[in-house]
């Protein structure tokens, strides 16, 4: 019989909203001053104690989260974005998603105008069907997802807000300039959820933090310090049962988490394992095959 987390289920959800927290820190998580994170984590399957991949930088960790694997197989090892290698024969999420005729969408972070068709050329190799370029911060990139937000109901949607990060290098990790962007961003997401309330039936948010920072340097996260290494973990909506996850989770089983509660089928490639415990509906067919 194979392994429960290969199995595609009847899918669980009609979308995935996927939302990168660049830089994040998880020890930030239930701070008063950020009041959406904090409910994020209340109505959520979440955890604050998942690791991410190392070198614990953004290039490595979102090839990564879209790829299903770790760096010692999709080759991406410093912090700069490259066309992945043709040869690797990468299965990304969005490649799985798109071969089963749902659309996939990313938001990001405009970038200089030079390097604008080697952005294009990395995230077509992605597979993503269309992708946005919007001003670097969370309220604008929010603005530029609205439209696909209402109008694409199903399959799977990326953002990734850079605000934390981009502060963290500049004055550091946990100065007033990193904190005040991490309100920001709190805001930001608080609108977010606002605005897919109204399909929380069908819509599975996944939030995370790609890495955290300031742990050996304060302006910097590449290292294998816990608070450069620790991220947060929240599932919120579509069959989800709020609760606090197991310790053990990692950044690579949120894209096989992805694909499982859309229906498909998760590439026997994939490191990560489907977070099965966060959902309603795994525990009723896990009762009646153990019950078979």
């Amino acid at each position: 019989m194979p392994h429960l987390s290969s199995v595609a289920p009847t899918p669980l959800a009609k979308r995935v909203v996927l939302l990168v927290l660049d830089g994040l820190r998880a020890d930030l998580v239930g701070d008063p001053r950020f009041p959406h994170l904090a409910a994020l984590r209340d109505s959520s399957a979440y955890t604050v104690d998942a690791i991410t991949v190392l070198p614990s930088v953004t290039a490595v960790a979102m090839t990564s989260l879209l790829s299903g694997v770790g760096p010692a197989e999709h080759g991406v090892y410093t912090d700069r974005f490259r066309v992945p290698d043709p040869h690797r024969a990468l299965r990304t999420v969005p490649h799985v998603v798109t071969e089963a005729g749902l659309p996939s969408l990313g938001v990001v972070r405009q970038v200089p105008w030079l390097i604008r068709p080697l952005a294009k050329r990395i995230v077509n190799a992605l597979g993503l069907t269309t992708t946005h370029f919007a001003a670097a911060n969370a309220h604008s990139l929010l603005a530029a997802a609205m439209p696909a937000l209402r109008g694409q109901q199903t399959g799977f949607i990326v953002l990734h807000w850079p605000d934390c990060d981009a502060i963290g290098h500049r004055t550091g990790w946990m100065s007033p300039s990193y904190l005040a962007a991490v309100a920001r961003m709190d805001h930001a997401l608080g609108a977010l959820r606002e605005e897919l309330a109204a399909c929380r039936d069908d819509t599975l948010l996944i939030a995370l933090a790609d890495h955290g920072g300031g742990g050996r340097v304060p302006t910097h996260h590449d290292s294998a310090h816990p608070l450069d290494c620790t991220i947060p973990i929240f599932l919120d909506g579509a069959g989800i049962i709020p609760q606090t996850l197991p310790d053990g989770h990692s950044i690579l089983d949120v894209p096989a988490t992805v694909l499982w509660a859309l229906g498909l089928a998760v590439p026997a490639r994939y490191s990560g394992t489907p977070i099965h415990q966060a959902f309603q509906a795994p525990r009723r067919m896990l009762d009646a095959a153990t019950a078979a």
